[in-house]
């Protein structure tokens, strides 16, 4: 596997970009920056999308890549009913952008697929599981997994005892880094976390599976990402662990 981080931030600005993912050119998992990062004939290679959760920063970016591929192919979303019921009322709905619930006077609809958290499903080739993770709204996390090796990206989450995604073995960890320690509180409260609830998380990781995944932390708010940086090259140093800060344009090979 290919993987490639479009956007890698909780922020954007002329550097940083909304969060995305790319996997081998043809699996994107959420599109808050896809569109910016992609020539239109690299999004009409896209074969499906994995949304995580209906926040803004993750989903940015489906009206302008429906509206690439609208004259020319469907636009097959996966995510869990509540992020598809958002999708559908304030962005799809023929008030913001067209619904575009079917096919109709040579346009191309977005479709949806039912992702049950916990149940694993085979698409374009990768076996994924959805992992329900704790969040401010309903989100899942996806192991996406090819020819024996797997990654697994948290999205936004916040810090809890026992995560239900430590019970999956990825050779790659991608895994939101939103806030600063000090912060530790606040990021709690808004879903997220910081270095301070990465290492107590990774630490919780390797109790249970005997080893630290390759991690790349991404979801960086763009303030705070110097100092996030910082820390995280302390918490590699404190476990021994291969811990780094994403950024656009990242290409990590399993």
């Amino acid at each position: 596997m290919r993987i490639k981080l479009l956007g890698a931030h909780q922020g954007e600005n002329r550097e940083a970009r909304f969060m995305s993912i790319l996997i081998d050119e043809h699996l994107v998992i959420d599109v808050g920056g896809l569109t910016g990062a992609l020539s239109s004939d690299e999004q009409l290679r896209i074969g499906a999308v994995l949304l995580t959760h209906r926040h803004y920063d993750h989903i940015k970016d489906l009206p302008g890549l429906a509206h690439t591929r609208w004259q020319q192919m469907e636009l097959p979303l996966y995510c869990i009913d509540d992020t598809r019921d958002a999708v559908q009322a304030h962005i799809f709905n023929d008030v913001l952008w067209p619904a575009l619930r079917e096919y109709q006077e040579g346009y191309y609809p977005v479709t949806y697929h039912h992702v049950e958290p916990g149940e694993a499903f085979n698409l374009l080739g990768y076996a994924i599981l959805p992992v329900t993770v704790s969040h401010t709204v309903p989100a899942v996390g996806y192991l996406v997994e090819r020819d024996g090796k797997s990654m697994f990206y948290t999205a936004d989450t916040r810090i809890e005892e026992r995560p239900l995604w430590i019970e999956q073995r990825p050779d790659l960890l991608i895994i939101e880094t939103t806030m600063c320690s000090v912060y530790e509180d606040e990021a709690n409260r808004f879903g997220h976390m910081t270095p301070l609830s990465l290492e107590r998380v990774l630490r919780t990781f390797h109790a249970r599976q005997g080893y630290y995944p390759r991690t790349v932390c991404v979801h960086m708010n763009p303030a705070h990402e110097e100092v996030i940086r910082r820390e995280v090259a302390e918490v590699s140093d404190r476990l021994g662990a291969d811990v780094s800060l994403g950024y656009e344009g990242m290409t990590l090979d399993l």
